[in-house]
């Protein structure tokens, strides 16, 4: 041993001297508020990414939306033109074309399969509506 230190026995594990007991509490309450720190931390991040998640999905339902309405556009343009003709003007490919033009079609295929069905299920109630009587050419007698 060294002069100066004193032999410390052990009996149940736990330093024995005062200074060293404290030493060991301070430190165990450093790394306790450094854990707490982390877990705060970690939960302003997971608020954060949750409130980027649903500005991100808000946007990308924009997006979608406006793209759908750049295809409905672009789609009246060919039905007015013609194919070729619409590429040119609008600068885009026919195949581009074509293909804006086939999902709207299924677009609108399927919006007024759901319209027709909800129409279908809105009169089902009613009475049909009134026929004109047809007409009778007049005769020479």
């Amino acid at each position: 041993m060294r002069k100066g230190l004193t032999a410390m026995t052990r009996t149940s594990g736990m330093p024995i001297g005062a200074d060293v007991r404290e030493r060991l509490r301070a430190a165990q309450r450093a790394e306790s508020e450094a854990i707490a720190a982390v877990q705060k931390a970690q939960a302003t991040e997971a608020g954060a990414r949750a409130r980027l998640d649903e500005v991100i999905l808000k946007h990308q339902a924009e997006v979608s939306r406006s793209a759908r309405a750049v295809q409905m556009a672009q789609a009246a343009v060919v039905r007015t033109s013609g194919l070729e003709r619409a590429a040119v003007l609008l600068d885009v490919s026919p195949r581009d074309l074509r293909s804006a033009v086939k999902e709207t079609a299924s677009g609108i295929s399927a919006q007024g399969a759901i319209h027709q069905s909800n129409r279908a299920q809105a009169t089902s109630n009613k009475t049909p509506a009134a026929t004109t009587a047809p007409t009778i050419a007049p005769t020479d007698t």
